[in-house]
């Protein structure tokens, strides 16, 4: 929309200095002359927008003009503060970065920058961000995907799906759908799908609540999460902590304490993390779980010469 798109150029222009109408209208999707034709719209509001010629050339705001504390409203803060927590999963979306535009052009910076981020470790690959975008589009239009998945297991399936949402969870990016042949509600994590392909059926049925639906699917996926007990050196509490913030130790001994986990049954991720820790821990139960873990070493292990 037009005004989306001006509010947008203001606030770029309030960040930036002799901004090309080229890059403007390449950053907007537009044409130059549109971006010329905002500018007048721009200055008929009354804020001072002026332009330089020659190669190094372009449209600024005046450095008098501030944006003021008293434009943004709390529930757009809270609005940033998500969009920043979205900036670690390197999750490309024009709104997004316009949002942060508005973040840098109302926040104090007297004195310098203090505060920095570097979400790069988080970051999904570009094959996420992709297929992101293919849902993004398949969720707008209300059609059908098509897509070739392989679970923890490694077993492959052929999906035909209605998707309903995308959501960030446990450092990666997952795909609520419904399934119109089983008819029921499915999560898929988006680094396994391949080969996505958008169908022209659009969907006619109508879900209730998405957010409720998700919190729902979540809980039944929560009562098929393993319960482990895992015992500890007391003096790595405080380690403890730092990787199960949500898991509070309990002491058994002077020198001995333990933790409680709920992990998903089929992710590596846990095990993984688990195996990390070498000697520093011991996986109590249950059983079965712990013999997984005693198997999996073994299998690590066979790949060196000993």
């Amino acid at each position: 929309m037009k005004v989306d798109r001006i509010l947008e150029i203001i606030i770029y222009l309030t960040n930036h200095n002799n901004v090309p109408a080229s890059y403007l209208a390449e950053r907007f999707h537009v044409s130059v002359r549109t971006i010329q034709r905002d500018m007048v719209s721009i200055s008929s509001i009354g804020i001072p927008v002026y332009s330089e010629g020659g190669k190094y050339g372009g449209y600024s705001i005046l450095p008098t003009y501030k944006i003021r504390n008293s434009n943004i409203r709390n529930d757009e803060h809270q609005m940033i503060k998500k969009a920043l927590e979205s900036l670690a999963t390197s999750y490309t979306s024009d709104t997004l970065k316009a949002l942060i535009e508005k973040y840098n052009a109302i926040i104090e910076r007297e004195g310098g920058q203090k505060i920095f981020w570097d979400f790069g470790v988080t970051r999904e690959n570009s094959h996420v961000q992709n297929m992101n975008h293919l849902l993004e589009q398949a969720i707008a239009e209300r059609k059908h995907i098509i897509f070739h998945y392989r679970n923890a297991d490694g077993r492959k399936s052929k999906q035909y799906i209605e998707p309903l949402a995308i959501h960030y969870k446990w450092y990666a990016w997952y795909l609520f759908s419904y399934s119109p042949e089983k008819k029921q509600y499915r999560t898929f994590k988006v680094a396994r799908i391949q080969n996505l392909y958008i169908d022209d059926t659009v969907s006619v049925i109508k879900h209730s609540d998405i957010e409720k639906l998700m919190k729902e699917s979540e809980q039944e996926y929560y009562q098929t999460c393993i319960h482990i007990e895992v015992q500890f050196d007391t003096e790595y509490t405080n380690l403890m902590s730092e990787y199960f913030p949500d898991c509070p130790a309990e002491k058994l001994t002077e020198t001995m304490s333990r933790i409680f986990i709920d992990v998903p049954a089929k992710e590596r991720l846990w095990k993984a993390l688990l195996l990390s820790f070498g000697n520093k821990i011991k996986v109590v139960g249950p059983e079965e779980y712990k013999k997984e873990l005693i198997e999996t070493a073994k299998k690590f292990w066979s790949n060196y010469d000993k």
